[in-house]
């Protein structure tokens, strides 16, 4: 019976230092990563409402309810279109997320480059006179207010806890990105939008050296600056939306 005690001690010892060790390395675990991923380009198209009371059939094979007609989502803002509104088709949009890999230590040199570009932006009726003073030759004239982008992003990284070195993932939040319009000198052409900035300029501290970051990111949203054509009021509507044209 001694002999017996003896061994079963030094197995529940075992036992208890392999499960310390266990739980050690799930305290610390890290997660999956690609080698790179990067840039993300996406072009945009103008949105449309969902359809959600159906009155015609789309043809074969993607035979399913349909709603004539089209209802451009925007409230505030449209784009040149011959069958249209008799405007040429000069709308072309992109959004580029490049990332930028810093040197580990001081200072931090990590960051995202956040592009965004569209051209012949142009004003419906409900826009402020204000943001829309110059005409073009059909059309709305050109809009020179603001727009807004943004994404869902959902971000796992090492940069949580107290310590900030623990590997976690974030609820989903967004990340909009004011860019600013103005007026060409053409009649044939609606306002440009554009910005060039990054993350870290647009919320200081965001992305940090070694701190190892998968981020998801949703469809790719733009929204218009609402009637007063100012992105902080509460009217915005969506414009356009990550997407391909088919000619």
């Amino acid at each position: 019976m001694t002999i017996r005690k003896k061994m079963v001690l030094p197995l529940a010892l075992a036992l208890g230092v392999l499960g310390a060790m266990v739980m050690a390395q799930m305290a610390s675990a890290t997660h999956v990563r690609p080698k790179g991923a990067t840039p993300l380009r996406v072009t945009l198209v103008p949105a449309f409402n969902a359809c959600t009371a159906p009155n015609s059939t789309h043809g074969a094979p993607l035979a399913f309810p349909s709603c004539n007609p089209p209802v451009q989502t925007s409230s505030y803002l449209t784009v040149g279109t011959p069958d249209a509104n008799g405007a040429a088709s000069n709308f072309t949009g992109f959004v580029k997320l490049a990332v930028v890999a810093g040197v580990p230590g001081p200072p931090d040199d990590s960051d995202v480059k956040l592009s965004t570009s569209l051209t012949d932006v142009r004003c419906l009726p409900a826009t402020s006179a204000s943001v829309c003073t110059s005409a073009n030759a059909a059309s709305g004239p050109d809009y020179s207010g603001e727009v807004q982008g943004n994404a869902t992003i959902r971000i796992s990284d090492h940069y949580n806890g107290g310590s900030g070195t623990d590997p976690a993932t974030v609820i989903d939040i967004g990340f909009p990105i004011v860019t600013p319009c103005s007026n060409t000198g053409s009649t044939a052409t609606g306002g440009t939008c554009s910005i060039s900035t990054t993350a870290n300029a647009v919320v200081p501290g965001s992305i940090k050296d070694t701190k190892r970051a998968n981020v998801e990111v949703g469809q790719i949203t733009i929204d218009d600056g609402g009637a007063d054509g100012v992105a902080s009021t509460a009217d915005n509507t969506r414009f356009a939306v990550q997407g391909i044209f088919i000619p």
